[in-house]
Parts: structure tokens; sequence; C-alpha cells
């Protein structure tokens, strides 16, 4: 996963999530480097409901109204 795909994910989940990853996504895009990821390994639905593979994310990121 790039730093790329890390940001865009967060992107996402701060856009569609509910409450409580929402704000796991305001901190992840706070975050350094080192506790993005561990953010990303602790909560891995994030990644897994929100990143590169989700329609949402492509959709967000390519500028596409979802």
């Amino acid at each position: 996963m790039t730093d790329s795909d890390r940001y865009w994910t967060f992107v996402t989940a701060q856009q569609y999530a509910g409450s409580f990853f929402k704000a796991l996504a305001e901190a992840g895009l706070k975050a350094d480097p080192i506790n993005r990821e561990r953010l990303l390994l602790a909560f891995p639905e994030v990644y897994a409901t929100y990143g590169p593979a989700s329609r949402l994310h492509r959709r967000l990121r390519e500028g596409i109204e979802a």
C-alpha cells in the first residue's frame, strides 16, 4: 500500500464513515506515517471498507461524486 493509498483511505472514511471511523480518519490524516500505519493495523476494517478496493475510494480519488 502506498502513502497515497493510505491518504485516500482516510479521506474516504472521513467522507463516508460513521462518527467513530470518521474520528479515526481525522486522526489518521493528522498522524505521522508510523502512527497512520498503526491505526490501519489496529482497525483493518477501515482499509477493507474504505481502501483502494472499495468503490467509494476509487470514485472519490478519481473526483467522481459518489
